[in-house]
């Protein structure tokens, strides 16, 4: 049993992580299993250690001040559903903080179960939606037809922002062991990167692009270091950025978002756009923070009061509200809920883990970190079990097992 016990603790994780980014509906099931074996390993084999007592404190610190924002809530029933939702948050440092043998030794197998069901997730829905579309033309579409293979029609059972950050982690990875990998593999793995890579162009997610383009930077910067032709090693980083910078430029919502920006610099009016609205309820925000500054309003009262404030300096807080918009910044989420406190364990959070990533040489989590940071500047990933999931997973893993 004493040996049993962690690898069925293991297994349940890889079937956890297979789930992430294909049925999420058994993700909480497999949770409670992973938790129970990993707390009965924990105890029969005497297993409990805290690897990063600094990132496990002010982890479960984090946690329990969303939990105490619930007594001030006002709406309680939404404040517990947040916390619901987010328990991840206090489950996987718990869980990273008990040492297994076949989860430290094995962990790659972690990472290559991730990339393999969110590279077959990619391809299920991309010849479902191409399969859905009538194409008449396959060299002569409209932009009309495009959208009806990408964006929302693209990815059918999860938000394009969320499946878009999980292709780019998995790129980050590909592309790591592209550089760090033999002839052979390194031709092999290129091919379901380009994929993934087609996949996110495809998704149209505004948050995976500038996302992308900093991953690309990094990139560029690794293959700068590693090369020793000097004429490849001014050349091939520029061609990189260069053609990333284009085809990211050549996006319709990319073009249509700095439009927008454009506008509103000019003019000072956000008009109809998503990223005018952003701007104002950004602004709505932080009017409400600057009343409620250490603790904020509470779990449950952050659209509600948002909303509130919203209505004060737009007249157009009905479509707000009929499309429930959330405050599409997780930082200004957090800070509108929890407070300086609460935002400030989130940003001692990643700044840990980027101080890990620097001392570890650990160019994955240095990435991994830079997506989820832009990631969170224009939406707020922590509201749904498909964004806390994720983030909880791998940056525990990163800073506590690996």
């Amino acid at each position: 049993m004493k040996e049993l016990l962690p690898k069925i603790s293991f297994y349940t994780l890889l079937l956890l992580v297979a789930s992430i980014p294909t049925f999420r509906s058994f993700s909480p099931i497999l949770i409670v299993l992973f938790a129970v074996t990993s707390i009965a390993h924990g105890i029969i084999n005497k297993s409990f250690q805290i690897t990063n007592k600094k990132v496990f404190i002010a982890g479960i610190a984090f946690f329990l001040i969303h939990l105490i924002s619930v007594i001030y809530s006002e709406h309680k029933d939404v404040a517990w559903f947040d916390i619901e939702v987010k328990l991840s948050l206090l489950v996987f440092p718990l869980l990273f903080s008990i040492k297994n043998k076949y989860i430290t030794k094995n962990s790659k197998y972690i990472f290559i179960t991730f990339s393999t069901l969110t590279i077959i997730a990619n391809i299920y829905l991309l010849s479902t939606s191409i399969y859905n579309t009538e194409i008449i033309d396959i060299w002569n579409m409209t932009r009309d037809e495009t959208w009806n293979f990408s964006s929302s029609n693209l990815s059918q059972y999860i938000h394009p922002s969320y499946l878009s950050m999980y292709n780019l982690f998995v790129v980050a990875y590909l592309i790591i062991q592209i550089i760090n990998g033999k002839e052979i593999k390194r031709f092999l793995l290129i091919i379901p990167s380009s994929f993934l890579l087609i996949e996110i162009f495809l998704l149209q997610s505004k948050a995976g692009f500038i996302a992308l383009a900093a991953v690309l930077v990094y990139i560029t910067f690794l293959l700068y270091l590693r090369i020793k032709n000097k004429l490849l090693k001014i050349a091939l980083p520029i061609i990189i950025l260069a053609i990333s910078g284009y085809t990211i430029s050549q996006n319709y919502r990319m073009q249509m978002m700095f439009k927008s920006l454009v506008e509103i610099v000019k003019t000072g009016d956000s008009k109809s756009s998503s990223t005018g609205a952003r701007f104002e309820i950004w602004k709505a925000t932080l009017n409400v923070v600057g009343r409620n500054p250490l603790l904020g309003v509470g779990a449950g009262d952050i659209k509600p009061k948002m909303y509130e404030e919203y209505d004060k300096i737009k007249t157009n807080s009905e479509e707000v509200e009929e499309n429930h918009y959330n405050v599409h910044n997780q930082f200004l989420e957090t800070m509108l809920g929890q407070g300086l406190i609460g935002f400030g364990l989130l940003i001692f959070l990643l700044f840990a883990g980027l101080q890990q990533a620097y001392k570890n040489k650990d160019n994955l989590l240095a990435m991994f970190i830079f997506i989820i940071i832009l990631n969170f500047f224009p939406e707020s990933m922590l509201n749904q079990q498909a964004g806390v999931v994720f983030f909880t997973f791998f940056f525990y893993l990163f800073t506590l097992i690996k």
